[in-house]
């Protein structure tokens, strides 16, 4: 068999439309929107171990994500966890990169692919390698400039999300949790909820605004205080249209493993709308920041 002397590297997808694919301008306005907010406080112990942030274009949901990512600018993180939901392929378990590299304008960021080799032996009925779910995933790439600006070259272990039943999840979080090391940081990538006809969710009329912070809040609340139970039940019952959700409660699950006793929780971030942005209530996208110490 001939040896396999060039690394398979996923070029970006959507460069130029989430986001700047132009470096200088990219850096620009990260710089920029870094400039925007005060000086940090004094570090604040115990280091961030898991982020939620959103993946819309920067031009929405950036000022959420970079508040968000500069919570744990401090931590010195060697490698991230990155989960993100899939929105263009359906399938069941968690979908493994058949990259060595991910490509940004930015340069390339290392796979890894031994834990991810690792994964596919420890549950092959969950984790499979499935390119289709990875080349075109805009919730996957949106966070790696970003994970660049903050942390340099760190090496990332993406994941794609499917479908995730009750045992098909508890088996996810088992083989993860074994992935967990202080040198990680843990990167679920969600958008909250998706308000109107476009999205065919329409619970409420009026009021959207204060009405939609109330149907994020319950949920944010939930995952806040890791109750994956209530947060499921929530979900269930209003309908709420949260993209990430398979990687929000798989997260909870791994941190139910890894910390039974509960001594992480998570604190809002951020919360913002498209709405605020461009004053269109009818089809509007809400973006949360959540910090787990």
């Amino acid at each position: 068999m001939p040896m396999r002397d060039e690394k398979k590297v996923r070029m970006p997808a959507v460069a130029g439309q989430f986001y700047d694919g132009d470096p200088l301008r990219l850096r620009r306005q990260l710089m920029e929107t870094e400039a925007a907010f005060p000086v940090p406080a004094a570090t604040v112990e115990p280091f961030p171990v898991a982020v939620i942030l959103p993946h819309a274009g920067y031009m929405f949901s950036l000022k959420t994500a970079f508040k968000t990512l500069r919570a744990a600018a401090r931590g010195k993180f060697r490698r991230v966890v990155l989960l993100a939901p899939s929105h263009r392929v359906g399938f069941r378990g968690l979908a493994l990169s058949p990259y060595d590299t991910m490509r940004t304008p930015f340069g390339d960021l290392p796979v890894d692919r031994e834990a991810a080799t690792a994964l596919a032996e420890r549950a092959p009925g969950v984790f499979a390698v499935r390119e289709d779910a990875h080349c075109a995933e805009h919730a996957l790439e949106v966070q790696l400039p970003l994970l660049q600006y903050f942390f340099g070259a760190v090496e990332v272990l993406p994941l794609v999300c499917g479908g995730l039943s009750g045992a098909l999840l508890a088996e996810a979080a088992d083989g993860l949790a074994e992935e967990w090391r202080p040198d990680t940081l843990w990167v679920v990538s969600s958008d909250f909820t998706h308000y109107g006809p476009r999205f065919d969710y329409v619970p409420f009329r009026e009021k959207v605004a204060e009405n939609l912070r109330r149907l994020d809040g319950g949920a944010i609340e939930r995952i806040c205080r890791r109750d994956a139970a209530g947060l499921a039940a929530y979900w269930q019952r209003t309908g709420a249209t949260i993209c990430g959700m398979f990687g929000i409660l798989l997260l909870l699950a791994v941190l139910d493993r890894v910390d039974p006793e509960q001594t992480r929780r998570g604190e809002l971030a951020d919360y913002s709308n498209s709405g605020e942005l461009t004053g269109d209530w009818t089809d509007c996208v809400s973006y949360a920041g959540v910090v787990f110490r």
